[in-house]
């Protein structure tokens, strides 16, 4: 991954190219404005790319099926690849079959970009059929979506995971984000080393649960 020593080097080479080849005859504003232009097109890319993905979106203020926490890792993990492996280790262990009465039809991976510069990885679990899916979806397991995305903790600069648990439909989920979290996920982290606070719904926090 380029540093941000390896960015200001590319930054300091291009301006003194672009110096070079912008005519002298320019007014002093309209050669700033080429510049300008100029670095928003070549250079962004490189800069955001050393910059944290921040990709995951968060819940609606008082919603009651969204969790958005974070995992926070022992200072002994200090690189994303180790991150990546501890993450895909313990998701590995999931059961297909549900666990606490949760996700009973399965789940699988969307998408895994964990080594990419995005650092995030996509899943998908499907509920149990009980009566709620059989009256309002068919008899058809509903869907939630879990992202996980590696950064770094602003407070100890340790290694982070950030988390979004997610259902796709209906107001509420029995608690089933939770359960998926708190349950076995966080659970298993916890028991690496990992700080793992519990989870709480956005409506919890609200009034201060």
């Amino acid at each position: 991954m380029m540093t941000a020593r390896s960015v200001v080097a590319i930054v300091a080479a291009f301006c003194i190219s672009a110096n070079a080849l912008v005519p002298n005859a320019l007014p002093t504003n309209s050669r700033r404005e080429v510049f300008g232009r100029a670095a928003s097109t070549f250079l962004a890319p490189l800069v955001i790319g050393t910059l944290p993905a921040n990709a995951l979106e968060g819940c609606g203020r008082a919603s009651h099926n969204c969790i958005r926490t974070a995992w926070v890792a022992p200072s002994s993990i200090t690189s994303s690849s180790e991150v990546a492996s501890e993450i895909r280790a313990v998701l590995s262990t999931y059961p297909q079959q549900g666990q606490s009465g949760v996700d009973c039809n399965g789940w699988r991976i969307v998408n895994d970009k964990l080594e990419s510069d995005a650092a995030i990885i996509t899943l998908e679990f499907k509920s149990c059929v009980g009566p709620a899916a059989l009256a309002i979806n068919l008899g058809q397991p509903f869907i939630d979506d879990l992202k996980l995305e590696i950064g770094k903790d602003a407070t100890t600069g340790n290694m982070k995971v950030n988390v979004l648990s997610r259902s796709r439909m209906g107001s509420t989920d029995v608690s089933v984000n939770k359960k998926r979290l708190i349950y076995f996920l966080g659970k298993q982290l916890k028991e690496k080393g990992w700080s793992v606070p519990d989870p709480k719904y956005p409506y919890e926090t609200s009034i201060g649960g």
